[in-house]
């Protein structure tokens, strides 16, 4: 299914609740409100949340452990694999956000535990194509006609999460598998607590200095290519990223610097570490 229209679902969904009103998907029969209990849907996500604790320790990952035992993981990603286009487009909006935000992350777990060892995801690639572009993540939900149609983590993050969604604090919660991006958290997402989880996540992440350094020094501060790659979700400019900081920056002092010279902060870039996020040994 084209992720077009898939974005047009989600959009659909996220202002109305009646999921019975027109068909979910194009070639999807109006379904009863029964058809759509069926099966359902884990929102506490319990099942990647025990994936993280017993693979996640200090926001590293152990891959070695994930391939020695596979079946916690693959569990739950069955488990999203089955979701129905009915029953996806009947969720809240955080439902929904929640969803991608953790599918994203863990199939990029199992992208990495399944054709690595890898010294960074990167290697994954191709000459002409990138291991974002991989199309590897079956979703039944989006592929009605049952085709086989597979999607790839670029088309989750830049056609579902970041358009559909507009929060730029996804960034801080979706995980490339990597030492430069935001850390993976200990939990899974979860709608009833996502906002604020979010915002802890921002927090983590700018308040880490090996990837932020928001404490403004002789007019400059330091931040991570995110902000440079994704400016657009920020504000655009020096100024609405410095502000959009200060706006979610753990510490109101910092906060309140950062307001006071927005204006004229100079905001450069640290190097991004695209080693993989693996606990030593453990690739």
């Amino acid at each position: 299914m084209p992720l077009e229209a898939m974005k047009k679902t989600l959009a659909a969904a996220a202002v109305t609740s009646a999921v019975l009103a027109v068909s979910v998907l194009a070639g999807v029969p109006r379904l009863q409100a029964a058809e759509i209990q069926t099966a359902a849907f884990d929102h506490t996500h319990a099942g990647l949340t025990a994936v993280y604790e017993s693979a996640l320790k200090g926001g590293l990952v152990d891959y070695a452990g994930l391939r020695e035992n596979p079946k916690a993981l693959d569990a739950y990603l069955a488990g999203l694999a089955a979701t129905t286009p009915a029953q996806h487009a009947s969720w809240s909006r955080d439902q929904r956000f929640a969803f991608w935000i953790n599918a994203y992350n863990a199939f990029t777990i199992q992208l990495i535990r399944d054709e690595g060892p890898v010294k960074s995801i990167k290697d994954l690639g191709g000459l002409f194509s990138s291991p974002w572009e991989k199309k590897f993540i079956p979703l039944p939900a989006f592929d009605p006609e049952k085709k086989g149609k597979k999607i790839t983590l670029d088309e989750i993050e830049h056609e579902l999460l970041r358009p559909v969604f507009k929060d730029a604090r996804v960034h801080a919660a979706i995980n490339c598998a990597s030492l430069g991006c935001p850390p993976l958290r200990a939990t899974a997402f979860i709608a009833e607590d996502l906002s604020e989880q979010l915002d802890d996540q921002v927090q983590v992440w700018l308040g880490d200095s090996s990837r932020n350094q928001v404490v403004p020094v002789n007019g400059k501060i330091r931040v991570s290519k995110i902000f440079d790659w994704f400016e657009e979700d920020f504000g655009q400019g020096d100024a609405p990223i410095v502000r959009w900081i200060a706006d979610h920056v753990g510490d109101e002092s910092t906060a309140k610097a950062l307001r006071a010279q927005a204006a004229k902060i100079d905001v450069r870039y640290v190097d991004y570490d695209w080693s993989v996020n693996a606990q030593k040994g453990r690739r």
